[in-house]
């Protein structure tokens, strides 16, 4: 059974990087002369996230399991995990939130209306290394606050 468990955690965790790294790969640049108007067809990078979000979503709740393992084989205390943890999400958020706001300060005047935070351009700002790793922090500041241990 532990061998099943790890061996998803691998499967779901590759799963979820090559999400990750696609929907990177496939957004649309933000062209403001109209050279390479993309069209209307919507979002097409979120497709790499929405169709295996299951598998996306049971990666994170697993690590949460993998980091309480992780958690338990050092002596460092409690507190310094949580408080490593918490500072690189916050961090990271951070640093992403201003990229965000920024990017669509930018593009903003090129628009008729306004744009909304998660459009075509902009998801090479939500789907990245960095907001892999935050979501991981977050995995790991859970971690502490499970009941059950396998």
């Amino acid at each position: 059974m532990r061998f099943l468990f790890w061996l998803s955690v691998i499967v779901s965790g590759i799963v979820s990087v090559v999400c990750f790294a696609f929907t990177n790969m496939t957004t649309t640049s933000f062209d403001p002369t109209g050279v390479n108007f993309v069209g209307g067809n919507g979002n097409p990078g979120l497709m790499f996230v929405m169709f295996p979000m299951l598998i996306i979503l049971y990666f994170f709740f697993a690590m949460m399991f993998v980091f309480e393992k992780f958690h338990g084989r050092f002596l460092v205390k409690r507190k310094l995990f949580q408080a490593c943890y918490a500072g690189m999400f916050v961090l990271i958020s951070g640093i992403t939130i201003y990229r965000i706001v920024s990017f669509r300060n930018e593009i903003n005047p090129y628009f008729e209306y306004e744009i909304s935070y998660l459009n075509p351009f902009s998801n090479h700002l939500f789907f990245n290394f960095w907001t892999f790793i935050a979501c991981l922090c977050v995995s790991g500041f859970c971690s502490f606050y499970l009941k059950k241990r396998i």
